[in-house]
């Protein structure tokens, strides 16, 4: 019995070893050879609210727009093959733990997930991974928008 509980202990820490949060892949990728990495944070955001409540004519992207506190995204188009499989093997160990998937696609190689993470009746912050042979990007987005101006702005794209 207890070589039992010592082997599940070991696979349970090493399973868990392997689990990456966003901040983890975005750290450890972002210094990659021809890695494009773009964050964008919360005082160049303040900085834009006057330009954006000026010159947006839709009052549901205004409304968007200034719940956005911060914008990181992750580029891999340009890396090698290697970078870009090595990006995709990391991703599958994403922990999504405290997050909502909205999106989960898995066609010809490519795999996009979309998650939110809500506080209340408000999205705190929405990531998406795409992974594929040809583009691995990562993108977080983090803020307090309400949902149904997200869903608003779906509906007028389409």
């Amino acid at each position: 019995m207890k070589k039992i509980i010592i082997s599940l202990l070991i696979l349970f820490v090493s399973a868990s070893a392997f689990a990456q949060t966003p901040d983890e892949l975005f750290s450890q990728y972002k210094g990659k050879k021809n890695a494009e990495y773009v964050h964008l944070g919360r005082v160049l955001f303040k900085m834009l609210k006057p330009i954006v409540n000026h010159h947006a004519d839709d009052p549901t992207a205004k409304a968007v727009m200034r719940g956005i506190k911060s914008l990181r995204v992750l580029d891999l188009e340009e890396c090698s093959q290697k970078v870009k499989q090595q990006f995709a093997q990391s991703a599958k160990g994403l922990t999504t733990k405290g997050y909502e998937p909205i999106v989960s696609s898995n066609t010809d190689g490519d795999r996009t997930l979309i998650l939110v993470r809500q506080k209340k009746s408000s999205i705190r912050e929405l990531l998406i991974l795409n992974t594929g042979d040809d583009d691995c990007t990562l993108v977080q987005l983090k803020g307090k928008i309400k949902p149904e101006n997200v869903s608003n702005i779906i509906k007028k794209i389409k």
